[in-house]
Formats: structure tokens, sequence, C-alpha cells
């Protein structure tokens, strides 16, 4: 549903359009009911973003569902701002172990990000493409401007999978090869998860398509990791 604002709302819990989620009686606010799962429509409305973060990262459906319908995406997208950073850092000193050349170092920083912001586009061009395969009525109801809106913000909520990074970052001297590279490994696994969970919140494709459309996004995760190390090797040539 659509309030007067323009904003669309659901239930955190079953994902139903709902018209408001709280309701004003004198001074008190009480939230409201869903109609079809009789929860609470939206826990996280009074809750702090921080909690609504921590459990994003605990891969919890109904705080995906808040933060792409339901709650101010405007600090997400600062917080967005702050991964690309942490990410591109990690990757440009995972690529040059040597950081005594400082203007080479810079220039290598400068590139991560560029290669990570390339990596954002093209997993949001590809979930589209496959919202487009699988669900092209919704499609055309919601609209092509709101679908890629949401897909950003689905693609912005599973980076912040990259926050598991600090620790490789501030330790990794300490640490082996095979600890580093299973580290990495398992920050992969988890931003999988994340992007997989943020895409099925959404709800755009049918119930019968939707372990296609899992496949599909697992598909397009790895076509980007490929993407990823084929732009390493070169920069590494």
């Amino acid at each position: 549903m659509t309030d007067g604002n323009g904003k669309n709302y659901v239930c955190v819990s079953c994902g139903n359009p709902v018209r408001e989620l709280y309701k004003k009686y004198s001074n008190t606010v009480k939230p409201t009911h869903c109609n079809k799962c009789n929860q609470i429509t939206d826990k996280y409305i009074e809750v702090e973003e921080f909690i609504i973060l921590i459990d994003a990262l605990l891969l919890v459906s109904s705080a995906f569902r808040h933060m792409i319908y339901n709650g101010k995406f405007k600090l997400y997208w600062k917080i967005s701002l702050v991964v690309l950073l942490l990410e591109s850092f990690a990757l440009c000193r995972q690529q040059r172990a040597d950081g005594s050349n400082t203007a080479l170092y810079e220039r290598g920083f400068y590139m991560s990000a560029l290669q990570n912001i390339g990596e954002y586009l093209l997993i949001t061009v590809l979930l589209l493409f496959i919202t487009a395969l699988l669900g092209f009525g919704q499609l055309t109801k919601v609209g092509l401007a709101s679908l890629t809106l949401t897909i950003l913000k689905v693609v912005a909520i599973s980076n912040f999978s990259k926050f598991f990074l600090l620790p490789i970052l501030v330790w990794g001297s300490n640490t082996t090869d095979f600890g580093r590279n299973l580290h990495y490994m398992l920050v992969t696994g988890h931003h999988l998860c994340s992007l997989v969970m943020a895409y099925n919140v959404v709800g755009i494709i049918s119930n019968h398509l939707r372990w296609l459309s899992i496949l599909l996004v697992i598909c397009a995760f790895t076509m980007k990791e490929y993407v990823r190390y084929l732009a390493a090797f070169q920069m590494v040539l």
C-alpha cells in the first residue's frame, strides 16, 4: 500500500502490503497489526538504526524488509559509502602487500574503489535482468525506476557483509595466508547469503519461481566474482 506521502509499506514479518505502520491516539502511538499474519506490522519503527543494522548482519529477513520498504534509507546510503571505502582498502591491501610506495598505493586504492563501484553496478544490472526475466508482469506494474531503486537498496544492504573484513585488516599481518584466504571466503559466503535473502524479501518473483530466482542470483554473484578475479589478475599484471 501507499500512504499519503507516496511511501510503500509492508509487514516486516510476511511482506504483506499495509496501509500504515502505526496509529496515533492523542498523545500515544500504537503499532498496527498485519491483516495476514496478525503480527505487529513493523517492530523496528522505534528501534535504533544500529540494532537494525546488527539484525541485518545476522540475516534477519524482517530487518531487510524494514530497511528496504519502511525505514529511511538515507543513513544506510552513507554506511554503504563507508563500506565501499573499507572494501577498496582491503582489496588494495590484498593486491599490494608492500605499501612503501605511497603514490602507487594511493593509485591502487582509487583503482580498487572504481573496480568495486563497477561490481556494484554489474550485480545491479544482473539482478534487474533476472527480475525482468522471471517477473516481467510485476516489473511493468512497479515501474523500472522504482524497481531499480529497490535493487540498489538490496545490493547496498548485502554489501554490509564487508564489515567483517575489519578483523583481517587489523590483524592480517598476524595470520597465515591460509587463514587470510579462509576469512575472505567466509565473508564472501555471508555476502552471498545476504544478497539472496535481501533479494527474496523484495517479493517481485512469484513463489513457484523462487528457487529458480535463487539459483540465478547465485549465478549472477558468481559471474560478478569472476569479473573481480579477472580485474585483480589484470591489475597484478
